[in-house]
């Protein structure tokens, strides 16, 4: 667990669906259906996004991520950027993965942050923020490979205006 007032800024995770995001858990409603189907799941992704409880991306590829939260840019020229925005209500947002979200749209029980997870926080002060999801590498490059560099900076910005409506998860189609 970081907060951003601090030196330590970054979160390695596993991904083995080409999907991250990052949760208000105490907002986020997890469970979709015992027998979801995907397009019942990224509706509910997307609905979830327009509550301000979720920020879900493609990375394009698995792999062991290390992801960096800043409070500005410090990676010059990423692949590709977005912008969203997300509440925080109980001072943190957990990261976290596919894997994750679909075991806790299954099982009412289940929820995020799953508990091999919980250490992925970030502290903040409530209210709303913009997060500015910077990749950093090109999905299509086939000989990049993760190496633990950071692949995804993470913009955290305090704001009063929120972002468009999300139509779906960012950098992904069905």
């Amino acid at each position: 667990m970081f907060s951003l007032l601090h030196q330590t800024n970054q979160i390695k995770i596993s991904d083995e669906s080409g999907f991250l995001a990052i949760v208000n858990s105490e907002s986020y409603q997890s469970f979709v259906d015992e027998d979801w189907q995907l397009t019942q799941l990224v509706e509910h992704f997307v609905n979830e996004m327009n509550n301000k409880s979720l920020v879900i991306w493609s990375t394009g590829l698995p792999s062991i991520w290390v992801v960096s939260f800043v409070d500005r840019p410090i990676h010059k020229n990423p692949f590709r950027e977005i912008t969203s925005t997300i509440a925080v209500t109980e001072g943190k947002l957990y990261l976290t993965n596919f894997e994750d979200l679909s075991m806790s749209a299954q099982f009412e029980e289940v929820n995020i942050p799953a508990p091999h997870h919980a250490d992925l926080a970030i502290t903040l002060e409530n209210g709303l923020y913009n997060l500015t999801i910077r990749q950093l590498f090109d999905p299509q490059d086939y000989t990049f490979e993760a190496d633990g560099e950071v692949s995804f900076e993470i913009v955290v910005q305090k704001t009063l205006k929120e972002t468009e409506k999300k139509e779906g998860i960012f950098w992904w189609t069905l």
